[in-house]
């Protein structure tokens, strides 16, 4: 235990620019949204092509076992990467609605793991939280564009309180 803590003492700087990362993108989301969203589309879309492109040279230069299924992955990495760039308003909106779409679905098996659990268990709490969950997701399903427009903001905010934790924890383990 004691040996972890001194490895993480001595990291305590990648902490904090993580930190100071996560307050940077926080403070960007929330006051210039649409620029910080759409650079950061881009800059997905860039990570997408160069990484097809080097799956496809493991293929190539024979260094994969799996070799279809890397390049399949090489394609898919390459064409995704150019319509991102290609179209960078739209995929932004797609991207965005996309992951709506993706945590309402893992927020519906979240919340009917809990409303089982709950049942279960006798647990009032966790079948509160199921239910929380299930009315949450649902709007999230019914009203994507007012949860595609709220999500960089709420993306935001959290990476505002998390930034600060973590440079408040570098402090600490630097002590």
């Amino acid at each position: 235990m004691a040996k972890n803590l001194s490895k993480k003492s001595s990291e305590w700087w990648i902490f904090f620019l993580e930190g100071v990362f996560q307050l940077i993108l926080g403070l960007l989301l929330l006051f210039s949204t649409d620029i910080t969203v759409f650079l950061l589309v881009q800059l997905l879309g860039i990570y997408w092509l160069i990484r097809g492109i080097i799956m496809i040279i493991r293929v190539l230069i024979g260094k994969e076992r799996n070799w279809g299924w890397v390049m399949l992955g090489g394609i898919l990495g390459i064409a995704a990467g150019i319509i991102v760039l290609r179209y960078p308003i739209f995929s932004s909106f797609i991207l965005l609605e996309f992951l709506v779409v993706l945590i309402a679905f893992v927020g519906i098996i979240q919340g009917t793991i809990s409303l089982v659990g709950g049942f279960k268990n006798s647990s009032f709490g966790e079948v509160i939280l199921g239910a929380v969950l299930w009315i949450i997701c649902l709007f999230l399903l019914f009203n994507p564009l007012s949860s595609v427009i709220a999500l960089p903001v709420v993306i935001g905010i959290l990476w505002l309180v998390s930034g600060a934790i973590l440079t408040t924890m570098s402090f600490y383990l630097r002590k």
